[in-house]
């Protein structure tokens, strides 16, 4: 922007911009790590489980925290102390705080489950009945307060234990596990309730539920296998009273449910809600396995038992797909069927004869004693043989494992007693303790460490059981990639085993201690009881790395565990040549969205730094430029930028503006050195080596320190104005490169190194850009193994590359892109693992922004709109008459020639030909304009004033000024399509430039409809080259122009049309209409048109039409020069106002009065004494009517005293009369190339 211009904005406008933010941060419950926790693993482990961080309630034995769901940064806790639904914020792992809790009174909350979309369920318990039926309740997971999160209930069966989500977020499914009452009056069936849940965040109708129930396996209709017993209080549907679903996986639209007592699985329909199988589980033989089965031996003793049985009776389910087959995998914790009044279906080996029920067969006898199974619970129902009077087998609860099976319930894979054998070897570790004491051995004749339940997850390819084991209160993580061989991997707690809670608490309860000391003592176990598990994977955790959340029922504590895969992880994103385009605009994101985007990919993964390979202003739009480029600086700050290297455009307004106000912003807006904004490792003061700015910057995320090395195109001094980088020199950007690598190397200051170059490839081809003969070619082949990556800019490019193994991007241009560096770094010796480009669109094909919008880089960008549309109002230059686009009315025809099309074809040709400033090597001699591009005119009004948003709405698209070298049979091919049959436009008339000149045949063939061009007056041959100027849309081949792609010598000047056409403005006194007529229509027998207006030549327009709305008569059709020339308009409206031009200089007449009341208009030119000799063309416009004109011819001075002049009477009688323009004569004023302004 010319500096004058800005003082003008100065003065026509101040704006003041305050800020201001709070953060509320919640206080933290004191997080308990242990000092020493168990964390075993194999040597070739996926990760290694850290405990990073804990939410402690300080609640004993209460069920304060059972399952744990999460949903984004937050995680949901059900506490059944307290009866609802924890709310925390997990953002930092180490520190989870409460944020609201949810729940509904008279209810206690049993499971949670969130949706993809943050519909959130929990089920829901009767609080006062649990016989009575339940309840579902639906909430928003992203509201801010539990009064807004709250969205309904619906009713469901009675107890419901436990409510998942399907993968596919169309049905929520429920079961209901039925329990009996307490005082065993009631017995409700067990069931799973359906829901069909909303498309949106809302609450479920209660006509949505459905409900599958067990009646249709009444009456015999039972699986063998699938156990039920014991009495029912009511009559009716036994089996349905005897089965209790616990758990449930979906797959599809079926839902698995464990029926833990009922050693089985039912499998349930979810479009009828109809339960379809009951699969029956079955037995394993502790005979082959091995069981440490007692608590009275002192000894780990885990022996074969021959005919001692174990009933898998899972508890926790899940399930996975490999080798296209689905795969379910439980937790097989064993427990039995409460007692419920006087019954109950347990009783220990040695305690089966003595009650009553029978001895133990002969081949057996020896699992009576306590040293060998004597003290382990035992089925009384199960194994019995009748004709023997014996028991000849011993059914025991649980399988103390965990399974996969089929989904027809066929055994794929068991434990067996795998977690005995591997937690009796662990140091730390007391065997087989129960979680309220550590006495070893205490469970060994109770389902002993007793997996309660599990989570699948995948790290590095593998996939992954994490299986809690209740009692002894640590995780198993298994390999289950393959469901035939899965193989252990790691164990871990977080219990402090010297910590015995059972007894201690009882101790300071009988001392009276508070329940604040109470809380203390059991914080300092660690976690006791894990009950709810949930994986989460690296892409969706806080953190960046995968997590594992467990839910320990007997301390109350919801824990964070870090699944470290030894790797850390690293994304860059990138944007160049962003220019400004703060705005959303097509495919242009505008800043909001980009950071949106970035914000997006952070929350993904923390370690995410944003940087730009240059020219982020500079050739920028209205809403930018006009504020010297400070809302774009502003909004990328806003939006996370970290860095970047300086492109050419940075120094537009000299190199002292860069520094003293460009890089001091960034810092005042970012926090972050201003210098690490404008790298230059190849920029030099000059006449030395001296580095004129940064050379790189370091940034250290999660230990990893990335170093960006910043050069920049060497034909920067080229490009820009050489007054403004006068002190500077460019150098060599390959020696740079490698010169600031070497020495990052060298000291060891970087793990990885990544050169950002404002330099790139002209095209977007990896093999060609491998091979290209440039300085960008040159700094890709021969950059330095120690740069690792290599993103570019400065070509407007899209591409991302892998030459010669490392990666090499380019995201587009103006934000429609970004790229992404992904890379992989050994957490422990911090070497370079692997580094892999990217890029993402930011926008879709229809013009829908991929990511949402950033809410405070909207409202800068917002601010900047308006600020830009009250500064659009300041003045940049005058019109002398109206300037319109092609048809009637104006615009409506983008067929024909326009004088603002070839206006802004001058444009272009003055910004890259006679401007002063302007950088490019060879200047350009014909410029090109599309109509599509005009979308508005500039209409004269008052004084003929026209403003900064005038001129911005006739070029609203922000392209720049691209110039190529094209010969005249490639313009003429550019020109023949103009005609594209049939397209909605059939034709699209370029706009021309002055000097340039061509005749055509409209309804010629195809590739016929050129007949001839000229420039300058002289025919153009077919191999004649010419510098060719148009906009960046055109030259990509935009509106089916693709001749412009087969051009040579493409360049970007970076002059954005909207700058030009400001600075051309300021440049003339007052712009003129581009006379029409530089495109003609031929008629046989026409020679090579000239240029309109050239001497000698028939000028268009000279034969007024018989239908004209004006009549122009001449004093004499031959003038010479210095003469005065008589003219007189009639047929006019009185009052219009006209407009006259003689061409073909062009020179304006100045002070046309309006018509007057008879609607004539009379006045004298004064022809120039040095005026070009030949024919001439005067003419007449008027606002929203066709040009009229009439023809003269200019003679030498005194060339018509020989032939004499003979005046019309009417012209006698005005001279004589003195009558013309109150006896003055109107002077003509040429139009000039003013001074010219910075680019």
């Amino acid at each position: 922007m010319h500096s004058s211009f800005r003082r003008r904005l100065a003065a026509a406008a101040a704006v003041v911009a305050t800020t201001c933010a709070g953060v509320l941060v919640p206080v933290a419950a004191n997080a308990v790590i242990v000092a020493d926790p168990v964390n075993d693993r194999v040597a070739d482990a996926p990760f290694t489980a850290v405990p990073t961080g804990t939410f402690e309630t300080g609640l004993f034995d209460q069920g304060a925290s059972e399952i744990v769901k999460h949903f984004g940064d937050r995680l949901f806790s059900v506490n059944a102390a307290a009866g609802a639904v924890f709310v925390l914020d997990a953002s930092d792992p180490a520190n989870p705080v409460e944020l609201f809790q949810l729940g509904v009174d008279g209810t206690v909350a049993n499971s949670v489950a969130v949706r993809a979309d943050g519909l959130g369920v929990v089920a829901l318990e009767n609080a006062a009945d649990k016989t009575a039926p339940g309840r579902v309740l639906f909430f928003d997971a992203t509201a801010d307060t539990a009064e807004d999160a709250v969205l309904g209930t619906v009713t469901v069966g009675s107890l419901p234990d436990m409510v998942t989500v399907s993968p596919d977020g169309a049905y929520a499914v429920v079961a209901n596990e039925g329990e009996p009452a307490d005082d065993f009056l009631t017995d409700p069936e067990g069931s799973v309730s359906v829901i069909a849940l909303p498309a949106g965040i809302a609450a479920a109708a209660q006509d949505a539920v459905q409900t599958a129930d067990f009646h249709a396996f009444e009456n015999g209709a039972l699986p063998e296998g699938v156990r039920t017993f014991g009495p029912t209080p009511e009559p009716g549907n036994p089996v349905s009273r005897n089965l209790e679903p616990e758990y449930i996986t979906v797959v599809g639209t079926t839902a698995y449910t464990t029926l833990q007592e009922a050693n089985a699985i039912a499998v349930v329909d979810l479009p009828s809600a109809t339960v379809t199988d009951i699969l029956p589980l079955g037995l394993k033989d502790w005979g082959t396995v091995g069981i440490d089965a007692s608590d009275k031996d002192d000894v780990v003793n885990i022996a074969n038992r021959p005919g001692l049985k174990g009933m898998y009776m899972p508890d926790g389910i899940a399930s996975y797909e490999a080798g296209g087959q689905t795969f379910l995998v439980t937790a097989n914790e064993g427990d039995a069927r409460a007692d419920w009044g006087d019954y109950s279906d347990e009783v220990r080996v040695k305690d089966l004869a003595d009650d009553g029920y029978g001895p133990l067969c002969d081949e057996i006898a020896g699992l009576g004693d306590d040293e060998t199974a004597g003290r382990i619970n035992v089925s009384k129902e199960d194994g019995f043989d009748d004709a023997r009077g014996c028991y000849s087998e011993l059914w025991a609860y649980g399988g103390r494992s965990f399974s996969i099976w089929t989904a027809d319930g066929q055994l794929v894979f068991d434990s067996g007693a795998q977690f005995e054998q591997i937690t009796s070897q662990l140091e730390g570790v007391v065997f087989n303790a129960g979680h309220d004491d550590n006495e070893a051995e205490s469970r060994s004749d109770a389902k002993g460490v007793e997996p309660e339940n599990l989570v699948i997850g995948e790290i590095a390819g593998r996939t992954l059981a994490f299986i809690g084991l209740e009692r002894l209160s640590g995780v198993m993580a298994y390999d289950i990639t393959d469901p035939a061989a899965p193989t252990y991997v790691s164990y871990f707690d977080n219990r402090d085993f010297t910590v015995n809670l059972g007894d201690e608490i009882e101790a300071l309860e009988d001392a009276g201690a508070s329940d604040a000391d109470i809380a203390a003592l059991v914080k300092s176990a660690g976690d006791l009881g894990p009950e709810g598990l949930d994986f989460i994977p690296a892409s969706e955790s806080p953190s960046g790395e995968a997590l594992l959340v467990t839910g320990n029922e007997v301390t109350g504590s919801t824990t964070i565990w870090t699944l470290d895969d030894g790797v850390t992880d690293v994304q860059v994103l990138t944007i160049n040549d962003f220019h400004g385009r703060v705005s959303a605009n097509g495919q242009e994101a505008g800043a909001a969205v980009v950071a949106g985007a970035v914000a997006q990919y952070e929350a993904a993964n923390p370690n995410t730094l944003f940087v730009s390979a240059g020219d982020n202003i500079g050739a920028s739009t209205f809403t930018s430029f006009i504020a010297d480029d400070e809302p774009t600086i502003d909004a990328l700050s806003a939006g996370g930028l970290d860095l970047s290297v300086v492109g050419n455009h940075e120094f537009d307004q000299g190199f002292a503006d860069l520094t003293d106000r460009v890089i001091p912003r960034y810092e005042d807006k970012t926090g972050l050195p201003g210098a690490d904004f404008a790298l230059g490792a190849n920029v030099y003061r000059k006449g030395t080596t001296d580095p004129a700015l940064a050379e790189y910057a370091i940034r250290e995320v999660d230990g990893v320190k990335v170093a960006f090395i910043g050069t920049v195109t060497s034909d920067t001094a080229t490009l820009v104005s050489p007054a403004g980088i006068a002190e500077l020199e460019f150098g060599d950007q390959l020696e740079a490169a490698n010169r600031v690598a070497a020495e990052l190397t060298a000291t060891g200051a970087a793990d990885v190194i990544v050169l950002l170059t404002h330099s790139g490839s002209a095209g977007a081809d990896c093999a060609a850009l491998a091979a290209e003969d440039s300085e960008y070619g040159s700094l890709v082949r021969g950059a330095s193994a120690d740069i690792d990556a290599i993103v570019s800019g400065h070509t407007h490019q899209l591409y991302a590359c892998d030459i010669a193994g490392r990666p090499v991007l380019q995201a587009h241009q103006y934000g429609t892109t970004l790229g992404a560096l992904d890379i992989r770094v050994d957490s422990a010796t911090r070497a370079l693992i692997s580094i892999e480009g990217s890029t993402v669109d930011l926008v879709d094909a229809s013009g829908t922004a991929a990511f949402p919008a950033d809410a405070d880089v909207a409202e800068i960008v917002a601010a900047a709109e308006d600020e830009a549309e009250t500064l659009g109002s300041v003045p940049v230059g005058k019109i002398s008459a109206d300037i319109l686009r092609g048809g009637t009315p104006a615009g409506s025809d983008r067929g024909v020639e326009s004088s603002m099309g070839n206006l802004i074809a001058d444009m272009y040709l003055w910004s890259t030909g006679e401007y002063e400033n302007y950088g490019g090597a060879t200047d350009a001699q014909i410029a090109l304009m599309n109509p599509g591009g005009l979308r508005d005119d500039l209409l004269f009004e008052g004084d003929g004033t026209v403003t900064y948003a005038d001129v911005a709405a006739v070029q609203p698209f922000g392209n720049t000024l691209v110039t190529l070298t094209l010969t005249g049979a490639q313009l003429e091919q550019v020109l023949e399509e103009q005609w594209q049959p049939g397209a909605e436009r059939p034709k699209l008339h370029l706009g021309v430039s002055d000097g340039f000149a061509y005749e055509y045949v409209d309804d010629a063939a195809a590739g016929d409809h050129i007949k001839g061009m000229t420039y300058k007056g002289e025919p153009i041959a077919a191999d004649d080259e010419f510098v060719v100027v148009t906009n960046s849309f055109l030259a990509a081949g935009g509106d089916g122009f693709a001749a412009f792609a087969e051009g040579t010598g493409t360049a970007d000047s970076g002059i954005v049309d909207l700058a030009a056409t400001v600075d051309y403005f300021e440049a003339e006194t007052v712009v003129d209409p581009a006379p029409l007529g530089r495109a003609v229509v031929w008629t046989p027998g026409t020679e090579q048109p000239e240029e309109p207006g050239q001497p000698g030549t028939e000028q268009p327009g000279a034969e007024q039409p018989h239908d004209a709305w004006v009549t122009i008569d001449l004093s004499a059709k031959r003038i010479a020069q210095g003469d005065t020339l008589q003219v007189e308009l009639t047929g006019l409206e009185p009052g219009q106002v006209v407009r006259a031009v003689l061409h073909s200089e062009p020179i304006v007449v100045q002070g046309l009065p309006a018509a007057d009341a008879s609607g004539t208009i009379s006045f004298a030119l004064a022809i120039p004494a040095d005026f070009e000799v030949g024919a001439h063309t005067l003419v007449i416009s008027s606002a929203g009517l066709p040009d009229v004109s009439a023809s003269l011819e200019v003679v030498a001075g005194g060339a018509l005293a020989a032939t004499g002049l003979t005046q019309q009477p009417w012209i006698l009688g005005l001279i004589a009369a003195a009558l013309v323009i109150g006896g003055g004569v109107l002077a003509l004023r040429r139009r000039r190339a003013g001074m010219p302004t910075a680019p």
